[in-house]
């Protein structure tokens, strides 16, 4: 047992400094940016009211499914691809330009696929002329902010994620301060008009920058960029597993909308509040495991791989298990003190999702191992298998419980248990995975 115990312990030994940094860096940037959007959901519910906050929750949460549908995120294949082109041909930062026009001009052509068909809901009488403007504004937003995955590859590439969880940090507070000024000066569609207004300030900001970034690490591009064998194909098999996690959260609000109408989307947003306050602040983790397990892979070293990746489990059980002893007692008070009275019943959903978000956030490693260990269709087929079930969940909550507070409690019961056997299942193939990968 003493052997046992000193092993854990070695395991969880902090980081180097260097590795402390950036991760301070990053999670200043996910927690700043978790808190400031908590804080425009508080104001806007406080201002705007559960019906009209319900409203736009669901305006964002179909504008993020279609994103998800239809943006490839690049910036995978950016990082995966760039660093190849610059050792074959020394043309690295032309593929990274063309990549990043790529980027944009997907973005842009979703948006304006999307506009189009919001304005032939509108025609056809199928849209109110609010509904059709939140939409407009939600899309226009959603295409702006495309390119901003591929333009934070660039720090990456150059070893300066520091420098992206600065921007990205500052980028946050420029869109709170519009969003919450367009709120306090004409309501709900002048909050997504202030939003709109940051996403596009961010996403020219961060391209530029990311430009210049990548051409003084690796120099500018001199001839026109061509994309590699092989790019487009690895592309769509990394995003699809981002694409699909992603679904989750906007396809549970989604269904959310159409089941139990403005009330049940408010109350499932805010009761996750905090499980997505955690993600976001263990979230840079799986951003600098990536590079290390995809480094491991390549050596063919398994063992390294399940070292780094117990470790990170150790860590994080130990976080999320504090996390839960101080948010549980006190999240229905808390809620209630921040977004009303109403919302106190919240609180035991609150902390079921929130362990949800802990126990998930324990093998946290399994969104990036399939695919440093070459086979992403693991976590394309996991995760859409748990979409459908959470989906699945949420039908049945609606079935059997009478109204929305009972309803979102008995979704997270569900969603609670579906956690647990889905990190049961990554940590009981842990080494299947990473010896069918190293082979």
């Amino acid at each position: 047992m003493a052997t046992l115990l000193e092993r854990a312990i070695h395991r969880m030994r902090p980081p180097g400094s260097s590795h402390l940094r950036t991760f301070t860096s990053l999670t200043a940037a996910s927690q700043g940016e978790a808190v400031l959007s908590m804080l425009s959901l508080v104001v806007l519910v406080r201002l705007a009211g559960t019906d009209r906050s319900g409203q736009l929750i669901f305006v964002q949460a179909l504008s993020s499914v279609w994103f998800l549908l239809l943006d490839p995120r690049i910036e995978d294949a950016a990082q995966r691809y760039v660093p190849i082109e610059q050792q074959r041909s020394g043309q690295g930062s032309a593929l990274f330009v063309c990549l990043l026009w790529w980027d944009v001009a997907i973005g842009v052509l979703a948006s304006g696929v999307g506009l189009l068909m919001v304005l032939a809901a509108w025609l056809l009488g199928l849209a109110t002329g609010d509904l059709t403007l939140m939409l407009a504004l939600s899309l226009v937003s959603g295409g702006a902010a495309a390119s901003t995955g591929a333009a934070g590859a660039a720090f990456a590439l150059a070893g300066r994620l520091r420098d992206l969880g600065r921007v990205r940090l500052r980028c946050a507070v420029l869109s709170f301060g519009l969003s919450l000024g367009g709120l306090l000066a004409g309501g709900p569609p002048a909050y997504l008009a202030g939003q709109c207004a940051a996403a596009i300030v961010t996403a020219v900001v961060l391209g530029m920058l990311s430009l210049r970034t990548i051409s003084a690490h690796i120099g500018p591009a001199v001839t026109r960029g061509r994309l590699p064998a092989g790019l487009i194909a690895f592309t769509l098999k990394a995003s699809a597993g981002t694409s699909v996690a992603a679904a989750s959260e906007s396809g549970v609000l989604t269904l959310a909308g159409f089941l139990g109408g403005p009330s049940l989307v408010t109350i499932l947003k805010i009761a996750s509040a905090p499980g997505r306050f955690y993600t976001s602040l263990i979230s840079p983790i799986t951003s600098m495991l990536y590079p290390r397990l995809a480094q491991a892979a390549a050596a063919g070293e398994p063992a390294l791989i399940r070292r780094d990746v117990m470790r990170a489990t150790l860590m994080l059980t130990a976080a999320g298990a504090m996390a839960l002893a101080v948010v549980v007692p006190v999240a229905g008070d808390a809620l209630g003190l921040v977004y009303g009275a109403p919302y106190v019943q919240a609180g035991q959903t609150a902390g079921l999702l929130l362990g949800v978000a802990c126990v998930k956030g324990g093998a946290s490693w399994s969104k990036v191992l399939p695919l440093a260990m070459g086979r992403p269709v693991w976590r394309i087929a996991y995760l859409t298998a748990e979409g459908v079930l959470l989906l699945g969940l949420l039908l049945i909550a609606d079935r059997v419980a009478p109204d929305a507070v009972r309803t979102s409690l008995t979704f997270g019961w569900g969603a609670l248990a579906l956690a647990v056997l889905g990190t049961g299942f990554w940590i009981t193939w842990l080494q299947r995975l990473t010896k069918v990968g190293g082979r």
